[in-house]
């Protein structure tokens, strides 16, 4: 979801050697600016009933010391010593019901893959095909329901809608992971099915979506999203600057992949010779949908059913699609780090969120919420992440990070990480209020 990207990149292009470099002269951030500061100690471990927790809390509010890193469940709280400075208040205030460890630097990958059970890397084709019925079902039930429903009812209709049209891209991105079937040409053909009624050209998605898996929360190189470098907000124009700080700074921010989506996949120059073959197939596929269902909608419904029964759903997927990118990847005590001090195991596996969203919509959405293990291996099917993830926390359980889907979680991706500022991960807009 690199609206930074794109936006950054109209004024001009990105440099590796920027990417490291911290905003100078910027005022500490505040809210949750004291959430990115590490402070190592010997790690320990102790749990507190909630009954306790008031107490506990009173104490430490009184004293100057936080919780480093802590895990909160309905019953007890778990607190970790060894890493960035919380307290439980800021953990709820993020959203968060864990926040683990800082993953020590070193740790092979092939370590952590073999936590995961051996049968999570395989393939069932019957139950690919279930799921494939399920979101088919889903999609067409939610259109019958945006027909049947009264027009207070259509925003509830058209949410629901959105998120099972976002089956249809979870299930395409299983595809373009080779995790769907174990036939490469019905992967590519079901991928370019279910991706078309988006316009998501499924093959140019696939290729540039590899790269935020090799460099997942590498600063500039991830292609999902990643924070404003100083520097691009110093080059920017006054209109990209102030286009940059409404869409990363607001809840606009949660249609963001909108211009992720026209940026990268529709501009065949962007891929290399052998690849925009297969990438123009995909536009293609995109344009026969669009020339065959978009004239049949209006002329048998009106331009209004064009909205009602295509836009409005389509919104409520790049809506997930944003979301699901941010609360995965985002947080302030997880950074972006520039490629140089990088590392694999830490970028995927400690700067990676399990989060919890109501049931219906991880059914609906495939649990793409489990999305740990499909970080830390890309060819776990969905109907197997719950089983790897299981296997990744019972070796390193203390260095994952969950939350909770809330307007707590969103509030706090709206209003914090914003700029790219080394000693603390991030500093929002407004710390730079004197100087654009």
């Amino acid at each position: 979801m690199t609206a930074t990207t794109m936006l950054a990149n109209s004024s001009r292009g990105h440099s590796h050697s920027r990417a490291a470099v911290a905003p100078p002269s910027c005022s500490q951030p505040r809210g949750l600016r004291s959430l990115a500061r590490f402070r190592p100690r010997a790690a320990t471990t102790t749990t507190t009933t909630m009954r306790q927790l008031a107490q506990q809390h009173q104490r430490r509010a009184r004293s100057a010391g936080g919780v480093r890193a802590i895990s909160i469940s309905e019953e007890t709280l778990t607190t970790y010593e060894g890493g960035y400075e919380y307290s439980e208040q800021e953990v709820r205030e993020m959203g968060f019901t864990k926040v683990g460890k800082p993953v020590p630097l070193g740790i092979p990958m092939n370590e952590v893959l073999d936590a995961i059970p051996k049968v999570c890397f395989e393939k069932d084709n019957v139950h690919a095909y279930k799921s494939l019925a399920l979101t088919l079902a889903a999609c067409a039930a939610s259109e019958v329901l945006i027909a049947l429903s009264p027009l207070w009812f259509l925003p509830v209709a058209w949410a629901i809608a959105g998120t099972a049209f976002t089956g249809f891209f979870v299930l395409g991105h299983d595809c373009g992971h080779r995790s769907f079937h174990t036939s490469k040409n019905v992967e590519d053909v079901v991928g370019n099915v279910l991706m078309s009624p988006l316009i998501y050209p499924y093959e140019a998605w696939r290729i540039k979506h590899a790269q935020h898996h090799a460099k997942t929360n590498m600063l500039v190189e991830d292609t999902a999203w990643h924070p404003v470098v100083v520097e691009e907000m110093d080059e920017m124009s006054p209109f990209v600057r102030a286009a940059t700080k409404t869409i990363l700074g607001t809840p606009i921010k949660f249609l963001a992949s909108i211009l992720h989506w026209i940026k990268w996949h529709f501009d065949l120059s962007l891929y290399k010779k052998s690849e925009k073959k297969k990438v123009a197939i995909s536009i293609a596929c995109n344009a026969a949908f669009a020339a065959v269902a978009w004239p049949l909608l209006v002329a048998k419904t009106g331009w209004f059913g064009l909205v009602k029964f295509w836009l409005m759903p389509w919104l409520g997927f790049h809506f997930w699609l944003s979301a699901f990118t941010l609360v995965h990847h985002t947080s302030p005590h997880i950074p972006f780090k520039a490629k140089e001090d990088w590392d694999p195991v830490q970028a995927q596996l400690g700067g990676t969120v399990h989060c919890k969203y109501p049931k219906w919509i991880e059914v609906l959405c495939f649990d793409i919420n489990v999305h740990v293990p499909h970080h830390l291996s890309t060819r776990i099917p969905h109907y197997r992440l719950r089983m790897a993830y299981e296997g990744i926390k019972a070796k390193f359980g203390e260095y994952c990070n969950e939350a909770g889907f809330s307007f707590k979680l969103l509030r706090m991706l709206v209003k914090e990480p914003h700029v790219y500022k080394k000693e603390t991960n991030y500093a929002p807009f407004k710390d730079f209020k004197g100087r654009y």
